[in-house]
Formats: structure tokens, C-alpha cells, sequence
């Protein structure tokens, strides 16, 4: 076979000749290996029209048709924050368009339109592996309307442009053929249900309604379920399609999971155009699910991995584990003992015997930031768990009967030997923190940093007072530096930082933030 083209395109081919179906092609980071490996399979001629190659996008209008409306979408997304998460969205945006008016505008069955970045340089922030969106346009067999029919998402682990064009170019080829051989067996299009995403208009606008009143109408909540998305978790991991975005399933992919040995919980729904429902399903430990998996998605530790999702994906992902955690941690009535039966769509329990009622609970605990008086040094702090310079924030349980700010003083004291000035404590904000049950407070205070130092080896390994410069240059490094793996590789990249903190998105690097004035 030629080194143009792929087994992929063989069954590809094979398939668009098949159906009596023809195809056309827009690329833009592959730079033609589709509409190149299509063309060097024998008799192509009949089903491919041909294509076009949006190289240099800033020149290439004439490339899409002459269309201002399409070149302007790909030169000139909008971009509020330069970030990895908004630059596939405009190609999840460009993709679709531009799969549709080729379609149209050429008169093929359907139309495929890649965009996306191979490497080995990038624009966004915190990018350096490839991707790529992959969008299929063509007529609904009910009506001929032509319509986006599939759209995928395919990440690559590196930065290798050849490796990448190849690996996007093939998986286009086989997106397309799922399509058609579902359309060969049914005789209509098959919207692709993979892996679900949030919607694609306005997704930093939609927001979760958990939706109480629903959790005691389970008629209504069945007749959702059809349609709705899920959250999965397995012990301490929730399923992820990438470190940096959750894994939504749909219902046929879970259905089975659907075995009454899972606990189901209902989420709420979201504010999109559908309000969608969302449920998460806590996968047991048994023999049957040993080997639960899904294609392109991996179970990752919920704790660190959880941080580097947006909001709203992040909110899901604690709001499952919170539910998966105590659903697990109380099984037994806590007046009388008897088992606990789970009722209310996965949210309550019911005492089998004594018929009282519980609920969920958040257990209340301090974070909080220790400056000097001057503003210019921050107390941080080492546990025994964390990777070795990771050094963040002090936290502790409240005790009963304590205050916010008592316990700010207490925890203060207890592991570093300081004593906070009084009357400084001021609340910054909060964040659930389900591991297993807590909820963090978060707190600025400040103190003399003239104090020595008393640091409860039982609690911490060490505790010093940084200053900003050296906490900023922490701040630079991205990921999951909780985990110790990739707290080795910054370390090792950059062998002269002082220290690691937090990443962004949780509360210990909100308060850092606040601190440096950056947040």
C-alpha cells in the first residue's frame, strides 16, 4: 500500500463506494494527508470530488469559498483568555460551519473538516500536544437538510507534526466509515455519541441546576434518562476524556453499568438549550468490573486530577464523588443500626427499620494563608504526602464548639509554633473538597514573621516563610504537580526552583493568588 494513505482509507473508500455516497474535504493542520490518502486508493474518482487545504489560514479565504464569514471564524476567534479549552472550542465552532457550507456548496453526500494544531509549536497557553477536531457534515435522511452529523475531538500524546497528520488523517477516515456503516444498516444518519460534550454555544455560561424537586419524581427522572449525560466513578477515580476534560457518556454506553449492583445518582441538570440531565453512576469493586474501560478515556485520581477541569466540569466531578463517598462510608443507621436503603435518586437514606432520614453531610475545615505584616512573605507548609518543594497553604479540621477564626489561630499554632495577630483573619471564599466529606473554609490572616518556628512533625515535614518572588516563579509551572510523577519532571526541568505550590483551580492556590495579587 502507498506510504500516501492508510488501511483506514482503504475500508474508507470501500465504504463511501458501498453506499454510492461522495465526500469532500477541508484541512487545516493536516496539511492534505486526508484528501491525499483518499486520492491514492484506485477509483476514487467516482465517490471523492476533492478538497481543499487552509494552510495559511491568514491567506486562505479563497480557499473556503470565497467566504469572509468562514476565513474570519478561523483567523479571528474570540478568544477571551488564550487558553487550550477556548482554542478547540473555535475549531469545534470553524469545523462545523465550514463541514456544512462545502457540503452544500459542492453538492457531496458529506463533507469532512479538520482543524486543529500538530506541533511542534503552539498558540494557546499551557498547550503542547497536538489535536485535532474532526466534524462531518451531510444530508439528514429525513429531510435533506444538510447538517453536522458527527464531531470528535482526537488528542495526541505529543507534539510530532508527521506522527499527528498521520493519526488525525486516519481518524477522520474512520469516523466517517462508523457513519456510513450505520447508515448502510439503518438508512439514516448517526449522530456520533462517543463521548458526549457540553454544548458548544456559550459553554462558559451553562451552570448545573440540581434540580431537588426531581429526586422524588422517579417517572420523570426515567424518562430522562434516555437522553442524558454521565459522570463515572470507580474508588477514588472519575473518568476522564483527557487531563483537562471529564468524560460525559451517554446512555447506551452505560446502560451496561445499569445493573442495580452500581449506585445511580441524578446530578441535576444543566442550563444548555436541552437542560440536560446529568447522572453519575459509582462503579463497585467486583469481579464484572474489573475491566471497565471506555476508548480514549482513563480513570485518574479525583483529588488532583479534578483541579485542571473548568468550572462546571469540575463542580460535577466533586458533586459525584461527594455523593459516590457517602453513599459507600454510611450503609447503617446512626439511632439504631439497621441498613440504610437509598432513596430520592441516589441523594437520601432511609433507615430500614426506624424509617429516620439522612442526608449528605460536608465536614467544615480552615484553610488558610499566613502573611508577614509587611505583605511580602507567605508561611508555607509540607505534609508527609505531598512530592518533595510541593509546600502550600496551613489547613485543619474546626472543632466542635470553634469558630472560623479560632481554628484559623488553633491549626496556626498547632503545626508552625506562630501566632496569628488578632483581629486579621478576613474570609477569601470556600471550595467542596469530598475526601471524604469536607467542605474548605478559606482565610487570610496575618503575623510577626519575626517568630521562630515550632513545626509539629507530626502533622508537617517543614514549614518556612517565602517570599514572592521565589512563589511566583512556582506559579508558572502547570499540570497536576500534586501528583508526584509530574512534581518530578518540573523539578527535574527546572532544577532551580525553590519550591512547588498548588495548581490553579483550588483553594490552597486561590489564597497564593490573592496573596501575589494575581488571582
Amino acid at each position: 500500500m502507498s506510504a500516501l494513505t492508510s488501511p483506514s482509507f482503504k475500508r474508507l473508500v470501500q465504504a463511501l463506494k458501498t453506499c454510492k455516497k461522495t465526500i469532500s474535504v477541508v484541512e487545516q493542520c493536516c496539511g492534505g494527508t486526508i484528501n491525499a490518502s483518499i486520492m491514492a486508493q484506485p477509483g476514487t474518482s467516482s465517490v471523492y470530488y476533492g478538497g481543499s487545504v487552509v494552510y495559511n489560514t491568514k491567506k486562505g479565504k479563497g480557499l473556503l469559498l470565497n467566504s469572509s464569514e468562514l476565513h474570519k471564524s478561523l483567523t479571528n476567534p474570540n478568544l477571551k483568555n488564550d487558553s487550550r479549552e477556548e482554542y478547540i472550542q473555535s475549531k469545534l465552532d470553524w469545523t462545523a460551519k465550514t463541514s456544512v457550507a462545502f457540503c452544500k456548496s459542492l453538492g457531496t453526500d458529506f463533507a469532512i473538516a479538520e482543524g486543529g494544531a500538530a506541533g511542534p509549536t503552539f498558540r494557546p497557553k499551557g498547550m503542547d500536544v497536538g489535536f485535532a477536531v474532526l466534524t462531518i457534515a451531510g444530508k439528514d435522511g429525513s429531510n435533506d437538510v444538510v447538517k453536522v452529523l458527527k464531531q470528535k475531538v482526537v488528542h495526541s500524546e505529543s507534539n510530532d507534526r508527521e506522527k499527528n497528520m498521520r493519526m488525525f488523517a486516519d481518524a477522520s477516515a474512520e469516523l466517517l466509515t462508523e457513519l456510513l456503516n450505520g447508515e448502510n444498516s439503518e438508512d439514516e444518519a448517526i449522530i456520533d455519541k462517543t463521548h458526549h460534550k457540553l454544548p458548544l454555544q456559550d459553554k462558559e455560561h451553562i451552570v448545573l441546576d440540581r434540580a431537588t424537586h426531581l429526586r422524588t419524581n422517579p417517572e420523570k427522572l426515567a424518562k430522562l434518562e434516555p437522553k442524558a449525560m454521565y459522570v463515572l466513578t470507580k474508588a477514588n477515580d472519575i473518568l476522564f476524556r483527557s487531563p483537562s476534560e471529564l468524560a460525559l457518556l451517554s446512555n447506551d454506553e452505560v446502560s451496561h453499568l445499569k445493573n442495580g449492583a452500581n449506585e445511580m445518582t441524578f446530578l441535576g441538570r444543566l442550563s444548555d438549550e436541552h437542560a440536560t440531565a446529568i447522572f453519575g453512576i459509582d462503579i463497585k469493586a467486583s469481579e464484572d468490573n474489573a475491566t471497565v474501560s471506555f476508548e480514549g478515556c482513563s480513570f485518574l485520581n479525583t483529588r488532583t486530577s479534578a483541579p485542571l477541569l473548568p468550572p462546571l466540569e469540575n463542580e460535577l466531578a466533586l458533586h459525584m464523588m461527594a455523593y459516590a463517598n457517602w453513599q459507600r462510608r454510611s450503609r447503617h443507621c446512626s439511632s439504631c443500626g439497621a441498613p440504610l436503603t437509598l432513596i430520592h435518586a441516589g441523594t437520601a437514606q432511609e433507615c430500614s427499620s426506624c424509617n429516620a432520614m439522612s442526608w449528605p453531610r460536608q465536614d467544615p475545615s480552615m484553610i488558610a494563608s499566613i502573611t508577614s505584616r509587611c505583605g511580602e512573605r507567605i508561611l508555607l507548609a509540607r505534609s508527609k504526602r505531598h512530592p518533595p518543594k510541593m509546600h502550600t497553604v496551613l489547613a485543619g479540621f474546626v472543632e466542635a464548639g470553634e469558630t472560623f477564626e479560632a481554628a484559623v489561630a488553633r491549626e496556626t499554632w498547632e503545626e508552625t509554633g506562630i501566632r496569628i495577630d488578632e483581629g486579621s483573619v478576613k474570609y477569601i471564599g470556600s471550595q467542596p473538597w469530598p475526601f471524604p466529606q469536607s467542605c474548605m473554609i478559606a482565610f487570610s490572616a496575618t503575623a510577626d514573621d519575626s517568630q521562630p518556628l515550632n513545626i509539629d512533625e507530626n502533622e508537617l515535614v517543614d514549614a518556612m516563610w517565602f517570599d514572592k518572588k521565589d512563589v511566583l516563579a512556582a506559579t508558572k509551572v502547570e499540570g497536576p504537580v500534586m501528583q508526584h510523577d509530574v512534581a518530578k519532571a518540573a523539578l527535574e526541568a527546572d532544577p532551580s526552583l525553590p519550591l512547588l505550590v498548588p495548581p490553579k483551580r483550588v483553594i490552597a492556590r486561590t489564597l497564593i493568588d490573592t496573596w501575589l495579587g494575581t488571582h
